[in-house]
């Protein structure tokens, strides 16, 4: 997955009586158990090769990456609510089923009430990608996701926050047009650039997103004003 080295290869089958929570409700154990067919552990960075961060706001010591084959699609959305959740250490989940294939990627940090627990701060999964025919949709995704060309491994907060935003960008590409320019720029060695403008394009999606909602003149108006001086926020950074 993503081109990761093989020094964090593991593929290691999870039992999926393992991989059923036992606090779930009835109902959600059931639908696990009839939605997914098989779950691996395919890729685990450790060490400290890629530094760990360890803090008040973050227990980063590991990066896992899950393969999770499902009987259909459909309920990836529901895989991921559940196990982004549970899983505490920053992961990938790759579902697929016959047809079709997905990715799900969560930003987590700790629950400053509760260290045990974790918070999700942002969390995406991918459109469905056709598991066996060629996809450029998929093929910009995995070019942008692969090790070799991520630009910031300060980190493994660092590191996935790269992915994240990356596969975040890509997933709302038309929102901006200049958007290719932000995933191709000299940003990424900047973390606190790169969280700035990460931030921007946010408001801007939803900005957007709000525009399609909006009813009537004046509520649209007000929309694109807003949409507009997100725009000109973005054009404000060097990419």
């Amino acid at each position: 997955m993503f081109n990761l080295p093989e020094r964090y290869k593991t593929d290691v089958k999870i039992s999926l009586k393992d991989f059923i929570p036992k606090d779930l409700k009835p109902n959600d154990k059931k639908r696990i158990k009839d939605a997914v067919k098989e779950v691996r552990l395919t890729y685990q960075i450790a060490g400290e090769e890629i530094p760990s961060v360890i803090d008040e706001n973050y227990r980063c010591q590991v990066i896992q990456f899950f393969d999770i084959e499902v009987a259909d699609i459909k309920d990836a959305q529901f895989l991921a609510s559940i196990y982004q959740n549970l899983i505490k250490p920053y992961c990938v989940i790759h579902m697929y089923d016959a047809k079709d294939e997905v990715y799900s990627f969560a930003v987590k940090r700790l629950n400053q009430q509760d260290k045990m627990q974790i918070v999700i701060e942002n969390s995406l999964i991918t459109e469905k990608y056709p598991m066996n025919l060629p996809n450029e949709d998929r093929e910009r995704l995995l070019t942008y996701m692969d090790f070799l060309s991520v630009k910031n491994k300060l980190d493994k907060v660092t590191l996935y926050k790269e992915w994240y935003s990356k596969a975040y960008i890509l997933a709302n590409e038309k929102a901006y047009e200049k958007a290719e320019t932000i995933l191709n720029g000299n940003l990424w060695y900047d973390s606190n650039r790169t969280a700035r403008v990460f931030d921007k394009y946010v408001e801007l999606v939803t900005a957007r997103a709000s525009l399609k909602k909006a009813t009537g003149n004046v509520e649209r108006m007000k929309v694109n004003k807003q949409i507009k001086m997100a725009i000109v926020n973005l054009n404000s950074e060097e990419f």
